[in-house]
């Protein structure tokens, strides 16, 4: 019967939706266990936005500013300790007020002036290519540790996967670094859009857009291009 029908369906979806959770969580502890072997002080934080899969866009930084409210140290420290315990329950991009979150909400507000369905919401989820925490000079003395290569080929490759699991439209990369993971250039200026498969057996693709670090306020206007540029070329969909 209709009723027996939705009723199955309904726990098909209950259990898909546990099996997600259970997926997420591995990738969660997983990118906690590669980093911990470079035994830092600093806190781990995997991710700074919940996460679903298909999401309109994945945007992957360097690593993590100490600085989720800049003005407040109390609440500053309660976001990021949150972060790095569990899966991110607030939305970084539209819930903090730190230089990268302020950046990505200036860039979208002018591509918006153009394109009225191009706005930040929960289907925008945010990572980085190195997930310890440091203050904003970038990743001071990380890469001089014996062992962070390693960590590092084994983070870019659970990212790798983590694309084809959660099946991003796009993926936004911002900054040299986050880049280095798809591209081999060394300058942005010679890095173009691509569409690239989601997997060898899958006819499915995503958009790799890479752009300038959206942190810094100079960078606004080149970024606001590209992206622009992207959606013009059908290398931006949303």
């Amino acid at each position: 019967s209709n009723l027996e029908n939705a009723r199955s369906s309904d726990l098909k979806r209950g259990k898909n939706m546990i099996q997600e959770q259970e997926s997420f969580n591995k990738y969660f502890h997983d990118v906690k266990k590669i980093w911990s072997k470079l035994s830092h002080p600093n806190r781990i934080i995997p991710f700074c936005t919940p996460l679903i899969k298909n999401p309109n866009f994945l945007v992957i930084g360097k690593n993590h500013s100490n600085n989720f409210d800049p003005f407040d140290d109390y609440k500053n420290n309660k976001i990021a300790d949150a972060f790095s315990k569990e899966i991110a329950k607030e939305n970084t991009f539209m819930e903090h007020s730190h230089s990268f979150a302020k950046g990505i909400n200036r860039v979208v507000s002018e591509i918006n002036k153009e394109h009225e369905s191009f706005f930040i919401s929960k289907k925008w989820i945010g990572t980085n290519r190195c997930a310890i925490q440091t203050d904003s000079k970038g990743l001071g003395e990380i890469p001089k540790h014996p062992k962070y290569e390693e960590c590092q080929k084994d983070m870019d490759k659970l990212l790798r996967n983590l694309i084809k699991f959660l099946k991003p439209k796009n993926v936004i990369l911002s900054g040299v670094f986050a880049c280095n993971l798809f591209y081999r250039e060394k300058s942005l200026q010679d890095m173009r859009c691509k569409r690239i498969s989601l997997g060898k057996d899958s006819n499915q693709t995503f958009n790799l857009i890479p752009v300038e670090h959206f942190s810094m306020n100079y960078n606004t206007k080149k970024i606001v291009d590209r992206i622009s540029d992207a959606i013009r070329t059908g290398y931006c969909d949303f």
